[in-house]
């Protein structure tokens, strides 16, 4: 039986509805509540958000609808010291955002300075003009070690409340900064944010660190408190390997991404609600960092899955990361173990610099959690060609096929399938993995309208599984003869 919240009540208001000072005090004070013993903030937004409140609403916890951000800043007083005074659009955002936490206050906008005196609230810090360095000097031994969070200066209130919770260090997105600040906070510290992807990730890789895409989430705070139970992913039937056959799996891209997972991924008709869903085999990627950030909004995929539906974790664990560029590749794995128990997924997604190797995946392959590993290239994702390595009896899969408008087409990963062998129990090279890009194909029915054309024109002697029956399928055919290897 899933467990209840522990809470009795919880303030609701839809985020939309304010405007950017009132969503960061909003955020702020939501973040420095999330471990209030008897009621909580939620902010409404659509998607998985609203399904969690239901449930939320399910487990006995009373719903108050706010009509403004003051009529919760005021339920919530006795909680707030005072405030730190900035300047949305500017660093005294993030370094706001920074002290909110361990000085327990909320961040207000200079616009909002004097109704907060109104109310009552004393000024702790004006930090209007401080920028991100200078506040890391200053306050350093405030923040706590483990988790950085990286976020524009002009997004008011998206993942702040996290940061507030956590008492983050909360910094830009500059890629070289952020990397100090993820080498200062280490190691293997959890960046939460996003930035340029390419200089980002390759930062925060080297500084034996792992991003956790989340620029865009909301009510982090509370949904990483919400009790999940035991997760259990589905499992894929079990499959006996036929002669004169190829295997194929078609994986959705984009799993490492957090925020997309808690907000997007759910809503609408392109992902979990387009029609086709259970039509066919594919297999989701998603962020293994779930099980701990967002448990039930993992459980909620794993209960509403079709027997069509599979999961392996998102490119890179615990989170989007390059191995090639990290100092300690034994202790980045070590450090997803944990997560990949929770989550219960034993086929990992790892995305790489375009420089590095499948061999850099060895740690990941010797960890007892781990089956397999499906491999990209950062650009393109089949940039390996399907290439193949095995290290103690596991195997690293690269993808041979990248389904998307820029790349392969249905037509030309049908055409090409036909070339493969047909001799799974005998030939490595009769299974492939197809990387199907999530933001593909949108002016074109999108992505799952491209996976269902693809199926309809491969040779009659395929089977489309998941990637899991895949990995497990080459398990039982060449495990034993690569146990040395």
């Amino acid at each position: 039986m899933l467990p209840r919240c522990d809470f009795k009540d919880i303030w609701v208001i839809t985020y939309r509805d304010m405007s950017p000072p009132e969503q960061l005090l909003a955020a702020t004070l939501q973040g420095l509540t999330a471990d209030n013993p008897d009621k909580r903030i939620w902010l409404r937004n659509p998607g998985i958000y609203e399904a969690l409140l239901q449930g939320i609403k399910m487990d006995g916890v009373k719903i108050h609808e706010a009509k403004s951000v003051w009529e919760i800043v005021n339920e919530f007083k006795p909680d707030i010291k005072g405030v730190i005074v900035c300047k949305i659009g500017t660093d005294s955002l993030n370094v706001a955002t920074s002290l909110c936490g361990p000085k327990g206050c909320v961040a207000v906008d200079e616009s909002l300075l004097d109704l907060a005196k109104s109310n009552g609230f004393a000024v702790v810090e004006d930090v209007r003009g401080m920028d991100d360095r200078t506040a890391l000097a200053k306050y350093k031994d405030l923040f706590k070690h483990g988790v950085v969070v990286s976020q524009a200066n002009t997004i008011a209130g998206h993942l702040r409340d996290f940061a507030v919770a956590r008492h983050a260090y909360t910094c830009g997105t500059e890629p070289a900064f952020v990397k100090e600040a993820a080498a200062e906070f280490g190691p293997e510290a959890l960046v939460f944010g996003w930035g340029r992807e390419r200089e980002w990730v390759t930062g925060i890789s080297s500084a034996n660190a792992t991003s956790v895409p989340a620029d865009w989430a909301l009510n982090l705070s509370i949904i990483e408190t919400l009790p999940a139970g035991k997760l259990e992913s589905p499992k894929d039937a079990t499959l006996k390997t036929e002669d004169n056959v190829r295997y194929i799996a078609f994986v959705m891209s984009d799993g490492d991404n957090l925020q997309w997972f808690c907000g997007g991924f759910f809503d609408g008709l392109r992902y979990w609600g387009n029609p086709l869903r259970g039509e066919f085999p594919i297999t989701w990627e998603i962020p293994v960092s779930a099980a701990e950030f967002a448990p039930r909004a993992l459980r909620y995929a794993y209960t509403t899955a079709s027997k069509n539906d599979s999961f392996v974790t998102g490119a890179g664990v615990p989170g989007y990361t390059y191995p090639h560029l990290q100092p300690d590749r034994v202790a980045l794995a070590k450090s997803a173990a944990p997560y990949l128990r929770k989550a219960d997924l034993p086929v990992v997604g790892v995305i790489n610099d375009n420089a590095g190797t499948l061999q850099e995946t060895f740690p990941i392959l010797e960890r007892p959690e781990v089956k397999g590993v499906l491999y990209k290239a950062y650009n393109p994702y089949d940039g390996m060609h399907g290439a193949l390595i095995w290290h103690k009896g596991k195997p690293c899969i690269s993808f041979k096929f990248d389904l998307r408008e820029s790349r392969q087409p249905p037509e030309k990963i049908a055409e090409e399938v036909a070339k493969m062998p047909a001799s799974p129990k005998t030939d490595e090279g009769s299974y492939a993995l197809v990387t199907v890009l999530a933001w593909g194909y949108q002016n074109n029915g999108g992505p799952m309208e491209a996976v269902r054309r693809t199926i309809e024109l491969l040779p009659k002697n395929t089977r489309v599984v998941s990637a899991n029956q895949l990995v497990q399928l080459m398990l039982d055919n060449f495990s034993k003869k690569h146990l040395k290897d």
